[in-house]
């Protein structure tokens, strides 16, 4: 009984004990529970998060293919580009300089001239003393170069005070440009225009084309001018030159004639179809031919050509400062002999039928009329002038009623000879181009002035006779009357000596920005180029040499002609 008691109560106790460890395990599972719940969770939300990154991954791996795509198109497109680079031939399209790029040089735009496939010029019509410019352009190519420089449109400043070269570059060639920037220099502006667009490059054959005229300083081609249709050609030898930025050939600053097609009013000039333009080349002041000229219009002469300095430009290309005037025509503007009346030339370059005299150095020409006049025209003017030197070689030279006075107009021969004398003007004795007129009826006079490349030379000595010395003014100078003449005529130079010499500072001070530009082209001052106050110092010296060279040859003729009886 006992031992019933003691298993029933040890058996009370192990389930007493058992419900305790129980409860423990429920609690247990409880966390387990809540423990797998959370898993769950995170499971799930990685799950999620795994999903979407798969999803973005996807999206990853289609923009990664879109790109490769765009950048295989890039790529072939590039190459056609690349392709079509090495092809195409380089040239420029445009080029100009936008005020507003340059505020401080230009007040205008400026759009420049491509010409041909080798320059381009550009005119600036407004004074400036600086030519560092932006410009702006257009090509066709890969890259751009000046002098070598790689260079952005409207971005790079580039010094244009001298030519440039610019270059368009492809990956298989290169094309080169001259480009030539000039500015204002304060003369009218000329335009002379082939119909080829073909440079003049022989002598004496005419060439049509268009002449256009801005008589005002800075006005543009686009502006007020004059134009009209004419015929042109080189007059002499035709002239070459190499620039310094371009190896090939160029054509060099020639003399032009001109002929209307119909008579032309200039510089509110008489109408007339002939005009002449002369380069200059040998004298640096630019000055002799309008200084004799000047002369000429304070002198008794009837006549005196018109010229005036411009701007030359052929086919939109630079020629530099010309001296533009109107050539010998027998008219009533001109020279005024009437319609049947002559104009001659001793020693003229021009064609036309000539004769000899017997003592004349040089042949004479029948400038005007034509050559298309009868022969019965020349036969008069010859018959007259061998009457007027037999006359003037005659023993009874000096009468006034008989001798050389009654076909020689004194005050024209007079005048006409100091001029020429004054300017040592070595083509005025009798070797080129000195004219004479000869009016039916009347007597045969001296004029106009027309030669004087070989006058007013610093290299000359201002003392000794040049003209006094020909035949006919040689024997002149024998008649007492003559002399007299010429005494009193000189007086009267002499004492404008003060308003010529004025009158060439002043013709000076008015070709300042021109001479600048000259120099730029075609190196007057120096054979390297140099800045423009330089150019300006050496062209007062020459000029300065000119003033004192003339002042010394006045004076010089002063005590001369005072001292004949």
């Amino acid at each position: 009984m006992m031992k019933k008691l003691v298993f029933v109560v040890v058996a009370l106790i192990g389930l007493i004990s058992c419900s305790t460890d129980l409860s423990g395990i429920e609690e247990k599972l409880t966390g387990l529970e809540k423990e797998g719940a959370n898993l769950e969770k995170k499971y799930d939300d990685a799950k999620k998060e795994s999903e979407r990154l798969d999803k973005e991954s996807d999206a990853l791996e289609a923009e990664v293919r879109k790109r490769q795509e765009e950048n295989e198109k890039i790529r072939q497109h590039l190459l056609e580009l690349e392709d079509s680079l090495n092809t195409v031939e380089p040239k420029l399209l445009s080029m100009e300089f936008v005020a507003a790029d340059n505020p401080l040089q230009l007040i205008e735009n400026v759009k420049c001239t491509i010409i041909g496939d080798s320059a381009v010029e550009c005119r600036i019509l407004n004074i400036t003393s600086s030519k560092v410019l932006i410009p702006r352009f257009t090509f066709q190519g890969s890259v751009v170069t000046i002098n070598g420089e790689e260079v952005e449109s409207g971005v790079s400043e580039i010094d244009f005070s001298q030519p440039v070269v610019l270059s368009i570059i492809t990956p298989k060639t290169i094309k080169d440009y001259t480009v030539y920037v000039g500015a204002y220099t304060g003369l009218p502006t000329v335009w002379l225009e082939t119909t080829t667009h073909k440079d003049i490059e022989q002598s004496g054959q005419y060439f049509n084309g268009r002449l256009k005229l801005a008589a005002t300083p800075g006005t543009s081609e686009n502006g007020y001018v004059t134009q009209a249709n004419a015929k042109m050609m080189i007059v002499g030898p035709v002239y070459w030159y190499r620039s310094r930025v371009h190896e090939d050939l160029q054509l060099g600053k020639n003399a032009y004639s001109i002929l209307f097609n119909e008579n032309v009013s200039l510089f509110d000039a008489p109408e007339g179809k002939a005009w002449e333009f002369y380069t200059n080349t040998g004298d640096k002041t630019m000055l002799h031919k309008q200084t004799a000229f000047y002369l000429s219009s304070i002198s008794a002469l009837e006549y005196t050509p018109r010229f005036y300095h411009v701007n030359l430009l052929m086919n939109g290309r630079y020629y530099g400062t010309y001296l533009m005037g109107e050539d010998l025509e027998a008219s009533e503007g001109r020279v005024n002999v009437g319609s049947d009346g002559f104009v001659l030339g001793i020693g003229a370059s021009t064609y036309g039928p000539s004769f000899t005299t017997d003592h004349l150095e040089r042949a004479v020409s029948v400038i005007a009329p034509s050559s298309s006049q009868s022969d019965a025209s020349v036969d008069y003017v010859s018959n007259f002038i061998a009457t007027a030197e037999n006359a003037l070689f005659s023993s009874d030279f000096t009468d006034e009623s008989n001798g050389w006075q009654k076909y020689m107009d004194i005050d024209s021969f007079v005048d006409w000879y100091l001029i020429n004398e004054i300017s040592k003007n070595e083509n005025g004795a009798f070797r080129s181009d000195c004219m004479m007129n000869l009016t039916r009826g009347g007597k045969l006079k001296m004029g106009p002035l027309w030669d004087f490349e070989k006058a007013f030379s610093v290299d000359a000595s201002p003392n000794g006779f040049v003209i006094k010395n020909v035949n006919w003014y040689s024997r002149l100078f024998e008649d007492p009357a003559f002399v007299a003449k010429v005494k009193e005529r000189y007086d009267y130079f002499y004492s404008h000596k003060n308003d010529i010499i004025t009158e060439v500072s002043n013709m000076a001070q008015y070709l300042k920005y021109a001479i600048q530009e000259d120099n730029n082209k075609w190196y007057t001052f120096s054979s390297d180029l140099i800045a423009g106050d330089q150019v300006w110092a050496l062209y007062q010296t020459s000029v300065y040499a000119m003033e004192d060279w003339l002042n010394t040859r006045m004076d010089w003729l002063k005590g001369e002609f005072d001292a004949m009886a």
